[in-house]
């Protein structure tokens, strides 16, 4: 299969526009759900976008390199991604993943029927992995598939609810495959902070508290926490506050001075730029545009 990248197209669906998804989650046609830069809970991921689009046309977008992952689906043949020199078709079948940090073409012009998902994953791809990951569909994942069409159509408030259950239950089942190569476990150590962290984000947490907890010297920690989570400990610590902050947000009616308060910010102000920061909105943005009905 030859498929010429050419330039970028921005398909309009009516009002809204495919925006091709490169560094953010969100595409502009999909369900949206939670923002970029919150630290995924014990589930392990984080969903960030869920999509269904009965003619999804002109996908041409060169060079995709994203912080999230995505799984992709096509109902029809017509679609593909490019990694290198190596072009695989989309369609049905068969599911394509794409971890995150990971440079790709995506391409195709006829209009396809496209499902896709835009998360991050708690644990990291095994790197010698070749790209995308590939699952042939098996019964459970056929059902899931066909099932998402219906759930798009469903109107009224419990339409996102239902999306998002059944894209978390459908994500959560794709990650436990074993076609899926991981990176080792994290070292008991530094999952014992990480556990710490998520159970208690409004402490006080700083690095040789830390170091402490994980029974290392603080520069040993740093350096072991950074290689195997992919970030500092502060950034981590942040991520998961404003992960709770969302939820907070989200499912009470406390005020935004109360939850930074309750997660260990200095104040409002401060709250806001770290959620700023880490997500690209403020906090009342956030609260506005996600508040479940």
């Amino acid at each position: 299969m030859d498929i010429a990248p050419g330039p970028m197209k921005i398909p309009c669906y009516g009002a809204r526009r495919n925006v091709g998804a490169y560094e953010r989650p969100f595409s502009g046609v999909g369900e949206e759900f939670e923002p970029l830069g919150i630290a995924p809970g014990e589930s392990g991921l984080i969903l960030h976008e869920t999509g269904y689009w009965p003619h999804d046309r002109l996908w041409n977008f060169p060079n995709v390199f994203s912080p999230f992952w995505r799984v992709m689906y096509d109902y029809k043949a017509g679609h593909a991604v490019r990694f290198g020199g190596r072009v695989t078709p989309l369609g049905p079948g068969r599911l394509h993943i794409i971890p995150n940090h990971q440079r790709f073409d995506c391409m195709g012009d006829p209009p396809v029927p496209s499902l896709w998902f835009a998360f991050s994953c708690r644990r990291s791809a095994d790197p010698r992995q070749p790209m995308p990951i590939v699952l042939p569909l098996n019964p459970v994942l056929r059902a899931y598939v066909n099932e998402f069409p219906a759930t798009f159509h469903v109107r009224g408030p419990a339409r996102r609810e239902r999306i998002r259950r059944l894209s978390e239950s459908f994500l959560l089942y794709v990650l436990g495959r074993p076609e899926i190569r991981w990176q080792a476990p994290v070292p008991e150590p530094i999952a014992r902070v990480v556990a710490q962290v998520n159970a208690r984000p409004g402490e006080g947490w700083r690095n040789p508290e830390l170091a402490r907890r994980a029974c290392m010297s603080e520069d040993g920690f740093i350096r072991a926490f950074r290689t195997w989570m992919n970030r500092t400990p502060a950034r981590y610590v942040a991520e998961v506050r404003i992960r709770e902050a969302c939820r907070m947000m989200t499912e009470t009616e406390r005020s935004i001075d109360a939850i930074a308060d309750a997660l260990g910010f200095a104040d409002r102000f401060c709250f806001s730029r770290v959620f700023k920061r880490l997500t690209g909105l403020t906090p009342a943005r956030y609260r506005r545009s996600h508040r479940r009905a």
